[in-house]
């Protein structure tokens, strides 16, 4: 967990996983197995020839300290972007749903958007953004994905403790009144729950869609704190406090779009395990 103490702090990450500045040939574009996106020098990345020389330090911003959340600029390129709506494109978009405690989905006028969902082995350049998002987020990329047999033989299960990339857009009137990412866990010690989303901006120039934090804790305001969208723009805000308890302060709002419209990426990561 990144420290947040004030407003601006800064910190650096130095990775391996640079953007693609090209797009590869449709041949290279292929589902991978889980040894090919198994990470065994991280010096050596996917298709190198399309991608910025590394490495590269990434600058992380503290913009809350309570709920602490933190904004990364220019985290996507304009071609991951653009790979990432032409994915969404080819897709079904399915109305939003919401959740609860249970896992069951609901379909509710608090949320109105659309959204589909992409998988990391889909293509080099999701597995290289999972794997991005690892190094930002101090996880082992292999946390990220369903592992081999012999990978953390002592650990629950197999799978990820990330969830599939959530693509969501929003037209002129929809929104995500303000809610909680994460459903509060039964009473057994350390339930699992989503504790972490690093989500993205896949475009801009709209009016509203901001993504507002109407609880956050400041000395000089009682007004939301808002995320303006920008194309490639990633934030990180956490839902659980450093003891543990889930952050009600992280409950947070997708304004609605008053002009344009909006694309947006969710990647939840759970803790201390997804079942």
């Amino acid at each position: 967990m990144w420290r947040a103490d004030y407003f601006g702090q800064e910190h650096a990450v130095e990775t391996m996983e640079t953007q693609f500045t090209t797009l590869p040939p449709a041949d290279k574009l292929h589902q991978l197995s889980i040894p090919e996106m198994k990470r065994t020098d991280k010096a050596k990345i996917a298709l190198p020839e399309y991608r910025a020389e590394g490495p590269w330090n990434i600058t992380l911003t503290v913009v809350s300290v309570a709920p602490r959340i933190l904004q990364i600029d220019n985290f996507l390129s304009d071609v991951e972007v653009d790979h990432l709506l032409d994915l969404a494109h080819q897709a079904h978009l399915d109305r939003s749903s919401t959740g609860n405690a249970g896992g069951e989905a609901h379909i509710s006028t608090v949320r109105t958007s659309r959204n589909t969902w992409l998988r990391r082995y889909s293509t080099p350049i999701l597995d290289a953004i999972y794997k991005r998002g690892a190094d930002v987020l101090k996880i082992e990329e292999d946390l990220m994905r369903h592992r081999l047999p012999e990978e953390r033989p002592d650990f629950p299960n197999r799978k990820p403790i990330s969830e599939d990339l959530q693509l969501v857009h929003y037209d002129v009137g929809q929104q995500y009144t303000a809610h909680h990412d994460f459903g509060y866990p039964d009473a057994r010690p350390n339930a699992p729950s989503r504790s972490i989303n690093l989500c993205m901006y896949l475009n801009e120039g709209m009016t509203g869609g901001e993504t507002a934090f109407p609880r956050w804790r400041n000395a000089h305001t009682t007004d939301a704190v808002k995320a303006v969208p920008q194309k490639g723009k990633a934030m990180i805000f956490y839902m659980k406090n450093p003891d543990g308890n889930l952050d009600d302060l992280s409950q947070h709002a997708a304004m609605p779009v008053v002009d344009g419209e909006k694309w947006f990426m969710n990647l939840w990561t759970w803790d201390p395990v997804r079942e």
